[in-house]
């Protein structure tokens, strides 16, 4: 029994495969392109704040020594105290060349009408990154999804010429004995045995295909495949809205904020400012120490009369909203024809399946009629063949209109923003 055990242990296969549709698309949001997405949510969050920020006071610390080559106040002296220091000298008063100063200062926006609206802007700009994730997200599990099925289909060809040339390996043997009888001349073996080696080319470049689909699903998933994995419909795609516009449609509307905002940079805007410095020096008069403190602190209303540059921020942001509104104009057109082509290709390929399956049915019949028609040499070895391609060439047509069915089934999630891990299981 422990060698049996050791025996079936040796017997697993380097690559368990234990995996589905649904874990492939699952494993999509714990890659780095997702991630990437979510910073980019986490950065327009972050704009939105930086705008905000424009609104609230800001505050300084400052401190320095000036000097100066004649005697500069401290701070304002009105003339009535400045009588009495000069008729005092004992006074200091309080100028010098050289003052040491320090304080603090504030600036409170109160009201500046294009920091609302580039707020709003912020906002939309944040939807935009949000739709964007989730779309991004939908349009790489339609990649997944496109490249199993375009996977099933190379392993269906692949296995379709597999059989084929067990076929012909089986034509093969009864050959040969009609070859050592005479019946038939040596020509035959090496046609048979060339047509086999043709399915091994054709089989080696399907290898490399299937390669290279492998390759890209584990890029895309971080999942290494040793074989294709089930898929089957859990729903039809649910129409309505395009959802694949939304993220440029939100642009569309930022970028009208935009232009907005640039004209409202005319309109007046309020500030309240504030000032407080202590200030010591030597007197000037004297040379006595004076140490004195001096705070301001107002309202101010600000009134652009000229700025070019204001004029042609405004201009740049109409281009702006033109060049996204043109662009959105553009995709929506271009995906409205894309959702009515892929309705219509998808009822024809339902009906393209059946039919091929009606004919891989009929080849059959016919190559099984063939096999023995060759066997009593009614058919000559080329006839044969014909019906050996002619299967062949049914069951790959089968298999990609299947695999076309499939990356059409995603592409049309992708335009209605259909989650794939819901359609597909």
């Amino acid at each position: 029994m422990l060698k049996k055990s050791m025996l079936a242990a040796l017997c697993i296969p380097v690559f368990i495969h234990a995996t589905s549709i649904t874990a492939l698309l699952n494993s999509l949001q714990n890659r780095p392109e997702h991630r990437l997405d979510n910073l980019d949510v986490e950065k327009s969050t972050l704009g939105r704040q930086a705008v905000s920020d424009k609104l609230m006071p800001t505050v300084n610390l400052y401190g320095g020594y000036e000097i100066s080559n004649s005697p500069t106040g401290l701070l304002p002296v009105p003339p009535n105290t400045m009588i009495g220091m000069v008729k005092d000298q004992s006074i200091g008063q309080p100028f010098s060349k050289g003052i040491l100063r320090e304080g603090v200062n504030f600036t409170w926006p109160l009201f500046v009408k294009s920091i609302y609206t580039l707020e709003d802007k912020a906002d939309l700009l944040h939807l935009a990154a949000k739709e964007k994730r989730k779309l991004n997200l939908i349009q790489r599990e339609a990649v997944v999804v496109g490249s199993v099925a375009q996977l099933r289909y190379l392993e269906s060809l692949k296995a379709a010429l597999q059989a084929k040339k067990r076929s012909i390996q089986q034509t093969e043997m009864t050959t040969k004995m009609k070859v050592k009888e005479g019946r038939v001349p040596q020509s035959a073996i090496f046609v048979l045995n060339s047509n086999i080696n043709e399915l091994d080319i054709a089989t080696n470049n399907i290898e490399q295909n299937i390669n290279l689909l492998s390759s890209k699903i584990e890029t895309l998933t971080g999942i290494h495949l040793s074989r294709s994995v089930p898929l089957r419909v859990r729903r039809s795609v649910r129409k309505g809205e395009i959802f694949a516009l939304k993220p440029l449609q939100k642009k569309v509307e930022a970028s009208r904020k935009g232009m907005q905002a640039a004209d409202e940079a005319f309109i007046p805007s309020i500030v309240t400012k504030g000032n407080y410095t202590y200030s010591q020096a030597d007197a000037y008069n004297n040379g006595n120490s004076v140490r004195e403190h001096y705070g301001t602190a107002g309202v101010y209303v600000s009134m652009p009369l000229f700025d070019s540059s204001k004029s042609t921020v405004s201009q740049q942001a109409r281009v702006d909203y033109m060049k996204e509104k043109t662009n959105l104009d553009q995709t929506k057109h271009s995906l409205s024809v894309q959702a009515r082509q892929l309705d219509r290709e998808l009822v024809l390929l339902k009906r393209s399946v059946k039919l091929a399956q009606k004919s891989v049915n009929d080849q059959k019949k016919l190559l099984k009629i063939a096999k023995v028609s060759l066997t009593n040499e009614s058919i000559t070895q080329e006839e044969y063949l014909r019906y050996e391609d002619a299967l062949a060439n049914a069951k790959a047509n089968l298999y990609n209109f299947r695999a076309k069915q499939w990356q059409d089934l995603a592409q049309l999630a992708v335009i209605y923003g259909n989650d794939l891990k819901e359609i597909v299981k």
